[in-house]
C-alpha cells in the first residue's frame, strides 16, 4: 500500500493490488475537516483513476446531519462524476452505530455498490473482486 495523504483526522492509502483507495478515519472529524477531507477523496480517485473505495469508519463517530444532507445532496454528484463506484465500508464494534451508518448510507446504495465489513482484510477482498 502507498500512503498518499496523511491529514489530522484521516490517512488515504491506495493498494495497487485491489486498485482501490483507503481512508481511515483516525478520529472522529469536526464538520469542517470531514468536507475537506471527503473533498481531499474526489482528487484522490482522479488521481489514482479508480472508483473503489474503502472507508475504514471504526474512529468515526456519527455524523451530523447537515453533513450527512451536504455529502448525499452535493459531494455525492461530484464523486459519480469522477468514477466512484464501489464503496467497502469497515464498520465500528457498536451495534447503534453500525445502523446509524447503514441508515445514513441507503440513499447511495442503489447508485454505488455497497458492502459493509468488519476488517480491512476482508473488506479489501471484496473490493478486488467487484
Amino acid at each position: 500500500m502507498q500512503i498518499y495523504l496523511e491529514t489530522e483526522c484521516a490517512l488515504f492509502t491506495y493498494d495497487e493490488n485491489s486498485y482501490s483507495i483507503i481512508i481511515t478515519w483516525k478520529t472522529p472529524p469536526l464538520s469542517v475537516e470531514f468536507r475537506d477531507n471527503v473533498k481531499t477523496l474526489l482528487s484522490v480517485m482522479e488521481h489514482f483513476k479508480t472508483g473503489k473505495v474503502v472507508s475504514d469508519i471504526t474512529n468515526f463517530g456519527i455524523l451530523h446531519p447537515d453533513d450527512q444532507e451536504w455529502a448525499t445532496s452535493e459531494w455525492f454528484k461530484e464523486a459519480i462524476k469522477v468514477g466512484y463506484s464501489h464503496q467497502a465500508i469497515i464498520l465500528p464494534n457498536d451495534a447503534y452505530l453500525q445502523w446509524v451508518i447503514e441508515e445514513t448510507g441507503r440513499p447511495v446504495m442503489n447508485t454505488v455498490t455497497t458492502a459493509y465489513f468488519n476488517n480491512l482484510e476482508a473488506a479489501i477482498k471484496w473490493i478486488k473482486q467487484s
